[in-house]
């Protein structure tokens, strides 16, 4: 149950911003929620997602093929009752084998898509008690299938829809890669996979790419879904492609008042410069849509200065992020200025009261190793 925690309600005031004062607002944490785990569920999970099913909420969390520990695991953990419900392994030898799984998404406990990242492209159908109900295995497929934490596959009727070109090392010498279209879908009635050609990389992208600039990792997309609209967007750009209704949009957000790193002639053969340049530079993240509140959520990571000499484990999470709230035609409607070292931003799920937050950020000093824990927070006065 949620356990609320009447003598310890937080009210976060938020700083002004030069001509954005009136667009930030403060919240209030209502609740807080703490899932005991233990030596198996207590590991950094690849992706993760929120499904209510039954009227109950869940969070599904998988841990890829490469994971360190505890590979091709899937937690099932009940959000309502704060308690992990189920851990399941998928092998990865022997008759019944998932093959080098990379991402998932759970249609309810009866259906639960994989896919790997491996050659054929394979897609697998599967259940909570991991029976191997079919397995399809692509063998035209020009690329394959690209792994990312924040562009899971998702279902709309009877077309899955996946990330269809591998996306995390993008630099300017794979100059073929930017032609190729990285949405697509597998049709589960006839096997065959098909191409979203409405759905491209940002145009600035395009034209820096072909100049030799580009933007660390910038390559990969965020996927969002709510019923039949779609949302993809890039962490280097403003713009938004999306299919709502049928029809594809393009969207430019209002971030005139946030930085977003520029794209530099990069050496592909510096990994350690770029992946300081990555971490320090401010940038969109992850986004969702708020259908309780009707605006799309992106999370905005805040530049940081970072010495060479520092450690870079887990130093993204030593950022100041914050919450942005856009209207659908991408006017700036709020933002949410979130407290340094406290928030764990990669989950975040939409509720009527406002948003559940993951707390768990390494350098929280309020964290606890054997739980996963979220805040509730509501929002003061959100239009």
């Amino acid at each position: 149950m949620y356990r609320v925690l009447l003598a310890s309600i937080i009210t976060f005031l938020i700083s002004s911003c030069q001509g954005n004062d009136d667009k930030k607002f403060g919240f209030t944490i209502i609740e807080n929620k703490k899932i005991k785990l233990d030596f198996e569920t207590n590991e950094m999970a690849s992706n993760s997602q929120f499904k209510n099913i039954d009227g109950t909420d869940y969070l599904f969390r998988f841990r890829d093929y490469q994971s360190p520990q505890n590979p091709q695991q899937l937690e099932v953990i009940n959000l309502t009752e704060e308690k992990v419900k189920k851990i399941i392994d998928f092998p990865m030898e022997g008759a019944n084998a998932f093959n080098e799984l990379v991402n998932f998404h759970v249609h309810n406990f009866d259906s639960i898509f994989f896919h790997n990242e491996a050659f054929p492209l394979t897609f697998y159908l599967t259940d909570t008690s991991k029976n191997l109900k079919q397995k399809w295995e692509i063998e035209d497929m020009e690329i394959g299938a690209g792994w990312s934490s924040n562009a899971s596959p998702f279902l709309i009727k009877d077309k899955l829809y996946f990330c269809s070109i591998s996306t995390q090392s993008f630099y300017p010498d794979d100059q073929d890669f930017i032609d190729y279209k990285f949405l697509s879908y597998f049709n589960l009635n006839n096997g065959k996979i098909k191409e979203i050609s409405s759905i491209d990389y940002p145009k600035i992208f395009k034209e820096n790419f072909k100049n030799g600039k580009w933007y660390p990792w910038s390559g990969k997309p965020y996927f969002h879904h709510y019923n039949e609209n779609i949302f993809v967007g890039f962490n280097m750009s403003p713009e938004i492609s999306s299919i709502r209704q049928g029809k594809a949009v393009i969207t430019e957000l209002e971030v005139s008042s946030k930085k977003i790193a520029e794209a530099v002639s990069i050496d592909i053969n510096d990994f350690a410069s770029n992946q300081l340049r990555l971490i320090g530079s401010p940038q969109l993240g992850k986004m969702v849509y708020d259908y309780y509140r009707d605006k799309l959520i992106r999370l905005y990571k805040h530049p940081i200065e970072i010495d060479e000499n520092e450690d870079r484990s887990n130093f993204y999470y030593r950022s100041k992020f914050s919450l942005l709230f856009f209207k659908l035609n991408g006017e700036l409607a709020a933002e949410i200025e979130l407290p340094k070292n406290t928030f764990n931003p990669s989950i975040i799920i939409p509720t009527e009261k406002g948003l559940l937050i993951n707390t768990d950020n390494p350098f929280n000093p309020k964290n606890h190793e054997d739980y996963l824990e979220f805040a509730h927070v509501a929002f003061d006065n959100m239009p």
